[in-house]
Parts: structure tokens; C-alpha cells; sequence
């Protein structure tokens, strides 16, 4: 799997965050948006302080936001 890009700039607290949205988020969807949606298709990871959220880009172009609260958008 290639490493996501700004993970390595995230805190532990972020990355914990974005570990336990990203894993709501799976839960939430079929078994083929999974695979749109899964670790290997994360390429790009940023902290976003104002929101108190981690911004992600997906592969297939999507892009969410991870809340503190375990939310996405």
C-alpha cells in the first residue's frame, strides 16, 4: 500500500481521529463503495484546525471531512 500522503504531519490524536471516522464512514457504506473508499484509496490526509477536522482525498477524486466528533461530510 502506498503511504498517505500528510499522515506523517498528523498528530496521534489525529490520526487516531481519522482511524475511528474513516472506520464509521466504511461501516456505512456497500461492499462496492467500500473498495472506492478503503485505506488504499486514501491519497492524501490534512488537518484541518478551524473545523477541528481532518480533511481526505480519495482516490476516485471524492473528498470528506472527518469531524472530532467521528462525523464526515
Amino acid at each position: 500500500m502506498t503511504p498517505i500522503q500528510g499522515y506523517e504531519h498528523l498528530t496521534d490524536a489525529e490520526r487516531r481521529l481519522f482511524i475511528r471516522a474513516h472506520q464509521k464512514h466504511l461501516s456505512s457504506l456497500t461492499d462496492k463503495e467500500r473498495k472506492q473508499y478503503g485505506l488504499g484509496n486514501v491519497i492524501e490526509v490534512k488537518t484541518n484546525p478551524q473545523q477541528a477536522a481532518i480533511d481526505v482525498r480519495f482516490l476516485n477524486g471524492e473528498r470528506r471531512q472527518f469531524t472530532a466528533k467521528g462525523l464526515y461530510y
